[in-house]
């Protein structure tokens, strides 16, 4: 890359890491690159045309020479359009798509008869939607993992079952965690389960329910109850009017939070409706009735 083109990166680089809009000066220094690398981009694209021109005679070393630039006038255009969108206005304020819950809105989620760890008296629940076979799903195990260390009995994690069609293993592992659950094993199989999703076998299934300390052939009688079938379809049709269709999908004393985000995303919900927990408390709510009162209004569809 031509050193002028390599100098111009840098500045260009240092202004966008800040992810702000540009002051006045920014602006003006930004105008200021835009029309070196506009000036430039044009020189470069003469410069390849008339190689261009002498395509006939020109030998390796012109061919070397127009790849270079070639390569060069790509970089230029992608730094164009870096800069104009540096410089463009700030976009409106996101609205929830068509169908997906709104994140700043409180939805009514029921408990209902799912499997729930910790305290009914932690002053934030939980509720997710899960597919045993989604590599998101697993992903976000060890962040739930910390979160369940550093906030203790203030926080409950409540599991909603959604094993998506193109996955194949994944209602069979949903049915194998309830048939778990019928012996006080639902959590540690459900472990397992996210621990091994590339062999979700029924095979592993009776193999991980022994190592458990379960009842095999009550385990597998379990598994074939239709009753446990319809619990999780229960699950899915409960997801999807609330909007929560993909996996994994939360709902944090009713605020929607999508997918396996970082740490601190969860985190910054969780401290955000504890500290309303608090002041519901402090009014006198007793700590196993926050949850209701929290959703009590809320939506009960998207």
């Amino acid at each position: 890359m031509p050193r002028s083109i390599a100098l111009l990166a840098l500045p260009l680089s240092l202004a966008l890491a800040s992810g702000c809009r540009p002051s006045k000066a920014e602006f003006d220094a930004l105008q200021a690159q835009l029309d070196q690398v506009q000036a430039q981009q044009v020189e470069l694209s003469q410069t390849v045309a008339v190689l261009d021109d002498r395509a006939s005679t020109q030998g390796d070393a012109d061919r070397f020479e127009r790849a270079e630039l070639e390569d060069a006038v790509i970089v230029l255009i992608q730094r164009l359009a870096q800069l104009e969108e540096r410089m463009a206005p700030p976009p409106a304020p996101e609205r929830p798509a068509p169908g997906r819950p709104d994140p700043e809105a409180v939805y009514k989620v029921e408990i209902g008869d799912a499997p729930v760890k910790g305290p009914d008296t932690a002053l934030v629940t939980i509720v997710m939607w899960t597919d045993y076979q989604c590599p998101y799903c697993a992903r976000v195990q060890d962040t739930l993992e910390i979160l369940e260390k550093e906030y203790g009995s203030q926080v409950r994690f409540v599991h909603k079952h959604n094993p998506l069609s193109f996955h194949p293993r994944a209602m069979p592992a949903a049915l194998a965690a309830e048939a778990a659950r019928r012996q006080d094993k639902f959590w540690k199989m459900s472990d397992k389960l996210f621990d091994n999703q590339k062999e979700l076998t029924d095979a592993n299934f009776r193999r991980w329910a022994k190592k458990l300390g379960l009842k095999v052939k009550r385990f597998e009688k379990d598994m074939d109850d239709p009753k446990l079938e319809q619990h999780i379809e229960q699950d899915q049709a409960q997801g999807m009017e609330l909007g929560a269709r993909g996996t994994p999908a939360f709902f944090i004393n009713g605020r929607f939070l999508s997918g396996a985000q970082p740490l601190e995303n969860f985190r910054a919900l969780i401290d955000e409706e504890m500290a309303k927990a608090k002041t519901l408390v402090g009014r006198g709510v007793a700590p196993n009735e926050v949850y209701a009162v929290t959703i009590a209004e809320g939506r009960t569809k998207v």
